[in-house]
């Protein structure tokens, strides 16, 4: 070891050394930079690297040889003039400096071919379609395969994005004002129906952004986006708006408002009339009217509103409370408000949904929206409400009429689209007609949650699992701390097999986030059912039900029958015997009142196979399959349903099902090749 550091100083090898290094580091920069720009995978940085190591060996030892040989060869050995005939003259010694330049170019060469072989790897990469400009659309597909969703080209020339308004204020207090400035104006501008409107929930991500218009616009897939200043001071306010062409980020259209705060109502009205003449809409009188009617006169009562939609939209417990507050607050102010009234409906609803209220919110919430609908019988967020409170009552196929009728009154109403497409897998079956749904609901609101955690189980459901895994790592990569998403990638997880693995994600996530309520008790519940945990689905399903007013939690899956399972593995309890009992009462009262729940009727086999009638299961579970329950890939994962694995009633059942889900994922995918949104 002495010998060969001694070698090596001799040889001024430690310069070889030092330059490879820097260089090998300049040639990792140089990587970095090109495979961002070429689009090149994740390994093409640790490729450089590998070379780059290999590389440092074979520099050193061909430096460490050719030194010597450059060494030896000033020392010409004595020859006989016999051998060499005339002699020549004997060459002049090199310059020291001749030895180190060689020793320059062999650590510069390896960093060199290095860099050579990765860029003859990347262009193969590239021009044989894995990536790069040669190939943006697969790439684009595999990381965000919500793209091929947003409108290209002409598609997008009548969608409109508009950004959340500054609030300008002195008081900060102010803020929910600029932003139910913000709100309102989406609310005319979707009364347009030859617009495309984006939600409001997908342009709140983009307030203080850095991002060009350009690039908002074609993530959300815009064609013109309006933004504007809001400042209000006292009983006065002032209003900046232009709106903008992102493709060359040239006004269109600006203006100014000055004037008192209850004549909001036309400025909004104007703006959005105006809006519609620069991009060359022709309205008829019936949209005129309806832009041109205000939701209320008194500002006080539109104040109390747009306070209480934010903290609906937050979807807390304690806001959504104080968003039922100020509803009624509106309403106290402004009888005839009819917004107020859908959104109390909608507090009502969330209530029963998520924090395990009584379903006798559920009637109220039906009240509520049919108050709003009587005071404005245009209003989509009133059919919207009577929707979702009908199909909470195991009715989809009347909620679905009218989430249909809310969706005709307003193209642009996003929870229609997406709750149409709940109705329908609960109550026909049909995967590919539900996706149709999600996808045009993702179209407006490509940020919302809800939409966005439909489409992962659309895929998920349909088997294919590939493209669902996709929609996951994207959901998760934009919204990591949603238990709504959350949900669905663990219900993903127990579609392709992975229920362990998914359960002890989502029980991290409710750890590292201190969520605790009957909502995501019950989805730990579902996942330890699934995971075939006994203590963890025993312990979860308890908690679930210890947070719930009204017995259980609004979902597919009911935490009394997985507390009644949990209970029974031992011998039917009293305490199981009452929850199913209660559970069975609940489903067969809905069926009688003209309920049309195909999942409802799944749970009432699975309550009659846990006492151990199995025929009845059996005919349960065949009835279900009539209405239209396609959820098989659940009904055989589920430890319920164990001991009818080999019965032929089942098998029959089950192969009926898988039949209809294959010609759902067979015309999905035929019509998304058509369409080019599958790369």
């Amino acid at each position: 070891m002495k010998n060969l550091i001694h070698e090596i100083h001799r040889r001024s090898l430690w310069q070889v050394i030092g330059i490879y290094l820097g260089a090998s580091w300049v040639v990792l920069q140089v990587v970095d930079t090109m495979a961002g720009a070429l689009g090149l995978p994740d390994w093409a940085s640790s490729l450089a690297l590998f070379l780059l190591v290999v590389g440092f060996p074979i520099v050193l030892a061909t430096a460490f040889v050719q030194e010597g040989l450059s060494t030896k060869s000033l020392e010409t050995p004595p020859q006989s003039l016999a051998d060499v005939g005339e002699v020549a003259p004997a060459p002049a010694p090199a310059p020291s400096g001749s030895q180190k330049l060689f020793t320059w170019r062999n650590a510069i060469g390896g960093g060199v071919v290095a860099l050579a072989a990765w860029g003859l790897v990347a262009l193969g990469w590239v021009f044989l379609g894995g990536a790069g400009p040669a190939a943006v659309a697969p790439v684009t597909a595999q990381a965000h395969p919500s793209r091929a969703l947003i409108p290209q080209g002409e598609e997008r020339d009548k969608s409109i994005a508009v950004l959340p308004f500054t609030n300008m204020s002195p008081d900060p207090e102010n803020a929910f004002f600029a932003d139910g400035v913000h709100e309102s104006l989406l609310t005319q501008l979707s009364k347009i129906r030859d617009f495309r409107v984006l939600s409001r929930a997908s342009m709140l991500r983009y307030r203080d952004t850095d991002k060009s218009m350009a690039e908002i616009a074609d993530e959300v897939g815009a064609g013109a986006i309006l933004q504007g200043s809001v400042q209000r001071a006292g009983g006065r306010i002032r209003i900046s708006t232009q709106l903008i062409d992102p493709r060359t980020e040239k006004n269109l259209w600006a203006s100014q408002y000055d004037g008192r705060v209850d004549e909001i109502f036309d400025f909004q009205s104007d703006v959005a009339l105006s809006v519609a003449s620069q991009l060359e809409t022709t309205l008829n009188p019936n949209e005129v009217a309806a832009v041109r009617r205000p939701a209320t006169e008194s500002v006080t009562a539109l104040d109390f509103y747009l306070e209480g939609r934010q903290a609906y939209d937050r979807f807390r417990e304690e806001d959504n409370e104080e968003a039922i507050r100020l509803f009624r607050e509106a309403i106290a102010q402004d009888s005839g408000f009819a917004l107020a009234w859908a959104g109390l409906g909608d507090g009502y609803l969330q209530r029963v949904q998520f924090y395990g209220y009584g379903f006798e919110w559920v009637d109220s919430a039906e009240v509520a929206g049919r108050r709003a609908i009587e005071i404005d019988s245009t209003l989509a967020d009133g059919y919207k409400t009577i929707g979702f409170a009908v199909s909470m009552e195991g009715r989809n196929g009347e909620s679905a009429e009218w989430y249909e009728r809310a969706f005709e009154l307003n193209p642009n109403q996003a929870a229609a689209a997406n709750n149409l497409g709940v109705a329908n897998i609960l109550t026909g079956g049909d995967w590919a007609e539900a996706l149709r749904w999600w996808k045009r609901s993702f179209r407006i609101d490509p940020s919302g949650t809800f939409t966005r955690g439909n489409v992962i189980s659309g895929y998920s459901a349909l088997g294919e699992l590939e493209i669902a895994q996709r929609w996951v790592d994207e959901a998760m990569a934009l919204e990591p701390d949603s238990p709504q998403l959350r949900r669905h990638a663990l219900m993903h997880d127990v579609r392709r097999g992975n229920a362990a693995a998914g359960l002890e994600t989502y029980l991290g996530f409710l750890e590292d986030s201190g969520r605790d309520n009957a909502r995501v008790a019950v989805v730990a519940a579902i996942g330890a059912h699934y995971a075939r945990d006994d203590e963890l689905r025993s312990e979860w399903s308890a908690r679930a039900l210890e947070g719930t007013s009204g017995g259980t939690v609004a979902d597919v899956h009911d935490a009394r029958v997985l507390r009644a399972f949990a209970l029974s593995r031992d011998g039917l309890s009293s305490e199981a015997f009452e929850l199913l009992a209660d559970a069975e009462r609940e489903y067969t009262e809905q069926l009688e009142d003209g309920a049309d729940n195909s999942v409802n009727v799944w749970w009432l086999s699975a309550i009659h196979l846990i006492r151990g009638s199995r025929d009845e299961a059996l005919d349960w579970l065949e009835r279900a399959t009539e209405l239209g329950f396609n959820w098989w890939r659940l009904l055989e994962a589920d430890p319920i349903f164990d001991d009818l694995r080999d019965e032929p009633r089942y098998q029959a059942a089950v192969a009926r099902v898988k039949e209809r889900v294959e010609a759902a994922r067979a015309a999905i995918e035929t019509e998304e090749r058509a369409a080019g949104e599958r790369p």
